[in-house]
């Protein structure tokens, strides 16, 4: 999701100090949120499939996102801009977010989030492809340093290799179009018009999708495909509760990320984004015991190194897609 316009910045009578700790506290918040949703979504991925799970987070999801927009004031009327990039932008949104799930229903949070945070460097490959941005050295550089990251977690080629591995590099990729939908779109639309339209796309994509997989297949060796081709089937009690966490986890969540940027320039906030990975490094061990190997702390290391790099460079340059809207990679979770 994309944050309201940063000049109408809550709270701008305040000192500017005191904004932006508040913007950090909302980001801090928003990386504290997200990964439960996480946890929620993978103990999920057992029994629902990923379309069921994608169709009733975004419904319970739906009315405290039109809440926030109404707070914030951003939700009518609505600006569209351009219905091609908004819908480029909705349904690679969809498709990131559907395959990221898909990977963590295989493998760890802490794998899939280190691999997921390569999105700066497809976001720098596709803004010199479709933007005719130059990249310079440094950018080439941290382009080189995040995918050695990715392939120090992904090993293909190895034993150890897991294809899963690929579909939350998938969801990196997908992330960054809609990313560079999102600055194609500029000041033409905003934040309300942009998370309704998403959240409308994720319901009718997960009802097509459960009418396209449903009954293909029910019991596919791996989780991912699993995930995918499984029936819907009817919540129990307890199930209905976890949906409307969902809902109201990224609602919190959507929220949060845009108070952050509304309140602080990007530059300041955006680091702040890798809190994230304690937090699914934590939730991972606590909730299914597992801790990530040596060679995903490496990787890790070498993507936000990556992702930290372009961040900087970006904001030395001066560019005002960075300091005012940033790389963030939860942005549109």
């Amino acid at each position: 999701m994309t944050a309201a316009d940063p000049n109408l910045s809550a709270g701008a009578d305040q000192p500017e100090g005191a904004t932006t700790l508040r913007g950090i506290l909302f980001l801090l918040l928003a990386t504290t949120i997200f990964p439960i949703q996480d946890v929620i979504i993978k103990s999920l991925s057992s029994d629902f499939a990923v379309h069921q799970i994608v169709f009733w987070r975004s419904v319970f999801a739906l009315p405290v996102a039109l809440a926030m927009a109404r707070y914030e004031g951003a939700l009518w009327p609505l600006k569209i801009g351009s219905w091609p990039l908004q819908l480029t932008r909705a349904v690679a949104a969809f498709s990131s977010y559907l395959v990221y799930y898909m990977a963590l229903a295989a493998i760890g949070l802490a794998e899939t989030a280190a691999i997921t945070f390569s999105t700066p460097i497809f976001v720098t490959l596709l803004a010199a492809v479709f933007l005719g941005e130059r990249i310079g050295i440094w950018r080439w550089l941290a382009v080189l340093l995040g995918m050695a990251g990715v392939l120090v977690i992904v090993q293909p080629g190895a034993a150890v290799f897991e294809p899963a591995a690929l579909l939350a590099l998938a969801a990196a990729l997908f992330y960054a179009v809609s990313i560079i939908a999102t600055r194609r779109l500029g000041n033409r639309t905003n934040g309300g018009t942009m998370t309704l339209v998403t959240l409308l796309v994720y319901i009718v994509g997960g009802t097509v999708l459960g009418l396209v997989f449903s009954g293909l297949e029910t019991a596919s060796p791996h989780p991912s495909l699993a995930f995918l081709y499984r029936d819907w089937i009817a919540p129990a009690p307890m199930d209905w509760l976890a949906l409307a966490a969902l809902g109201v986890t990224s609602g919190i969540g959507f929220f949060a990320l845009s108070q952050a940027y509304r309140m602080a320039e990007a530059s300041v906030v955006t680091p702040f984004e890798y809190t994230y990975l304690p937090w699914a490094v934590l939730w991972g061990y606590v909730v299914f015991g597992v801790l990530p190997v040596m060679s995903t702390w490496i990787g890790l290391l070498l993507i936000v190194g990556s992702g930290l790099l372009i961040l900087f460079r970006e904001t030395m340059r001066g560019r005002r897609i960075v300091r005012r809207r940033g790389l963030g990679v939860m942005r549109q979770r």
